[in-house]
């Protein structure tokens, strides 16, 4: 078959990208011709960053998103986005399937391509009541509710981007358990959850009384959690191994660079991509993930991938990836995090090749596998 799939960004190189290119390397041992639609794919960066890059038949560009400002971005990308989708879908018909692995803003229906939507979030098919909470240390992690505000500017740009009719055109496959519930509420077609897949190339190593978060500079990956965490244990040291993109720089200006300037004393901030530093996953004792996204987090598996002991808030993809490993500590307020990583680090209650070999089922190998059968049909509905 002939296979396009549609990722308009590719200069993060996190974990949305190396999902992507997993789903390219699946459809491509399936013996398909794969097509990627993006922006600004370059093959020797991809290749730097995950270590392969995916055998591809063509690449389709995309004109760029340049925003004129800085407030409303998520309807200034709807209008940018509609503008160009219609002259894209006209192509969709020369493609037998076409795969959308990193945002819903470019689904729209065509005939002859069956339709295929990686979902990460709520938030990306504009759905008000996705997880949130407090920031303050001590305080409960729960459930809110977005602002009043927010729920007519979603329904608006949903308008925009008729995401309710292509969404129900479109087979979704939910990152976790808990995104499979909220596409079954709103009745969208979907498959079982599949998590996204992890390199675990990365092995344990001799540990030492540290912790780790390997991340990309945003607000959604609550950093500030992790940083009121470290104030409350200033006997461990805490590695934050962060990047920043030119386009997160660009739409956040200021806000990497303000936050690491009130990081703790303990908290050492590495720049680099994970790949030139393995052995910061190797020799660290925690994996501290603080972001309550409902997507099962890649780095997070990584690090449990390398005998790290996973902590994570009690709601979220985090949540869900140690009850799947049935291994770790989830919390419920910053306090309970601050004992919990005592605990993994003075009284550990797994050793890190068991963490290790509990992580095994989350390589990039069975997320390919999975690929495969819903390409080919052989998908069960929940």
């Amino acid at each position: 078959m002939k296979v396009l799939v549609v990722h308009p960004r590719f200069d993060v190189f996190g974990g949305g990208e190396y999902l992507a290119i997993n789903v390219m390397q699946a459809l491509d041992e399936l013996g398909h011709d794969v097509y990627l639609r993006s922006l600004d794919y370059n093959e020797e960066a991809v290749e730097r960053a995950f270590g392969s890059k995916p055998n591809l038949a063509g690449i389709l560009p995309l004109a760029d998103f340049k925003p004129k400002f800085r407030k409303a971005l998520a309807l200034q990308k709807a209008i940018s986005a509609k503008r160009q989708r219609g002259k894209v879908a006209i192509t969709y018909s020369q493609f037998d399937q076409v795969w959308h692995t990193q945002t819903t803003y470019w689904i729209e229906s065509s005939p002859g391509a069956k339709l295929f939507n990686i979902f990460y979030d709520p938030t990306d098919i504009f759905t008000i009541g996705s997880i949130a909470s407090k920031h303050s240390a001590g305080e409960s992690v729960v459930r809110t509710r977005l602002s009043t505000f927010k729920k007519p500017y979603y329904y608006f740009i949903k308008s925009i981007l008729h995401t309710d009719r292509e969404l129900k055109n479109t087979l979704s496959i939910p990152l976790s358990r808990s995104l499979e519930v909220t596409l079954n509420k709103l009745h969208y077609p979907h498959t079982g959850s599949v998590p996204a897949p992890a390199s675990l190339k990365i092995k344990p190593g001799p540990k030492r009384k540290q912790v780790v978060l390997v991340t990309r500079i945003a607000p959604q990956k609550r950093i500030g959690d992790f940083f009121a965490i470290a104030r409350m244990l200033p006997q461990y040291r805490f590695i934050l191994l962060g990047s920043v993109s030119a386009t997160e720089r660009r739409l956040m200006p200021g806000y990497a660079d303000n936050l690491i300037r009130v990081k703790p004393s303990n908290v050492d901030y590495v720049e680099k991509r994970l790949w030139t530093v393995p052995e910061i996953l190797e020799e660290s004792a925690v994996y501290l993930y603080p972001a309550i996204e409902e997507a099962i987090n890649i780095a997070f598996m990584q690090g449990c991938g390398a005998g790290c002991i996973p902590v994570a808030p009690s709601m979220g993809g985090g949540a869900e990836l140690i009850d799947k490993l049935e291994a770790g500590y989830t919390y419920s307020d910053l306090i309970e995090a601050a004992r919990s990583v005592t605990e993994a680090i003075e009284n550990p209650k797994w050793t890190a090749l068991e963490i290790q070999r509990r992580a095994e089922a989350f390589d990039e190998a069975h997320f390919r596998n999975r690929i495969k059968a819903i390409s080919k049909g052989e998908y069960s509905f929940p």
